[in-house]
């Protein structure tokens, strides 16, 4: 494990600076944006800033000072492929590694496992490259060799965390695009019924594939924090669903449309949305799927007709964040149960969250819009979860 005297030596060898724009909402994870570049990370809970100067050049900390990320803009003049540049950060830091090639929001892309020393400390960590239309990325994550088993899946959701600007934000990470490419390439014609139709609806088993280890990896990201304070906890919860959400967003996007316009077609008031879009997945078999995470991923969720609580609820506010109508997730420890909280009018109860009340929509009882059971009425039992960053 590094010191606090040895990471000093960390950024001094690799010359890190870095200059940091916190996004407002965000108050525990450590969630910015660079302003000059416009690319945004969403850090693990309890990574710290290192230096904050220069914005081509950025680094973070884990909370014990033994892993590390970098994020490097390298100049558009000497940008190439991300293979190219691959090839030439690995040697500027004398590293070993072969690059992966990958497709990453239409750019070419690369992938490196990495081992090199710096300051004395031999590290072991990712490297991922991204030739931008105007420049080039270098995404370097990284652990002392004793930390590295430890740290390894947080150096990869914070890798995955990566958005290159502010549309990449609503699509699967590097790591995911990189484990199976999206838009999926092999989805095979499916519908789905829906308001007595079947739509269009393409399912790709590789995706799927993707989107849940995806959720696994974050499940034993977040177990640990499961012994800190409540506060901190809730912050590592929120960031979990957040990057779920992420994930999966673009990849309901196609069939948000289809039910959109069948919607339309069939003269459904628009104000009525949220109600049928509500009965519809309220008819999905209850299935808990087990393990660690025990979270079907929304994709999942809607190939296979069946959710609990919180699947479900993350699938019908994506769907209606598609649809135009914002809403939230809620999820309570007291009550080990999920719902989703919608911003409409109507009747029946509601919660308060950022300065809104947010009228509340049960997904595993058959009941409108608005109702939730008495014995879970306690606002105090809920922690709203706002799955997008803004």
């Amino acid at each position: 494990m590094l010191d606090n005297k040895n990471m000093r030596r960390f950024l001094r060898s690799l010359s890190i600076a870095v200059l940091l724009l916190p996004l407002a909402w965000s108050a525990g994870a450590l969630a910015v944006v660079n302003p000059v570049h416009g690319y945004s990370v969403d850090l693990p809970v309890g990574w710290l800033e290192a230096d904050n100067s220069n914005p081509d050049h950025i680094g973070f900390l884990s909370p014990n000072a033994d892993a590390m990320v970098q994020i490097i803009a390298l100049d558009a003049d000497t940008a190439g492929s991300g293979h190219e540049l691959a090839h030439r950060v690995l040697d500027q830091l004398g590293a070993e590694g072969e690059p992966e090639a990958f497709s990453y929001q239409d750019r070419p892309a690369a992938i490196s496992e990495l081992a090199f020393t710096t300051g004395g400390i031999e590290v072991q960590g990712y490297l991922v490259t991204i030739a931008d239309r105007n420049a080039g990325f270098a995404i370097l994550a990284f652990a002392s060799i004793d930390s590295y088993e430890a740290a390894h899946d947080y150096l990869l959701s914070a890798v995955d965390s990566f958005s290159l600007d502010e549309e990449s934000r609503l699509a699967p990470g590097p790591v995911s695009q990189y484990f199976y490419p999206f838009p999926a390439p092999d989805a095979r014609d499916a519908s789905i019924r829906f308001a007595g139709s079947r739509l269009p609806f393409a399912v790709d088993a590789n995706e799927i594939d993707a989107t849940e280890v995806l959720v696994d990896r974050e499940a034993r990201v977040l177990a640990p924090y499961g012994a800190v304070d409540r506060e901190t906890a809730n912050d590592a919860w929120r960031r979990y669903f957040r990057l779920i959400y992420r994930d999966n967003y673009m990849r309901l996007e196609p069939l948000a449309q289809a039910i959109g316009s069948r919607l339309e077609a069939d003269r459904v008031p628009r104000v009525d949305y949220p109600e049928v879009l509500l009965s519809w997945l309220q008819g999905f078999d209850y299935v808990r799927t087990g393990g660690l995470a025990d979270f079907q991923p929304p994709i999942a969720c809607l190939a296979t007709g069946s959710g609990d609580c919180d699947s479900l609820a993350m699938t019908y506010a994506i769907l209606l964040h598609h649809l135009g109508f914002d809403a939230i997730l809620m999820v309570s420890d007291r009550y080990a149960h999920a719902i989703a909280a919608v911003d409409v009018q109507g009747p029946g109860a509601r919660f308060a969250f950022e300065g809104r009340d947010w009228l509340v929509a049960e997904l595993t009882v058959d009941v409108p819009l608005g109702r939730i059971a008495a014995e879970m009425a306690d606002p105090e039992g809920w922690l709203g979860v706002r799955l997008r960053l803004r």
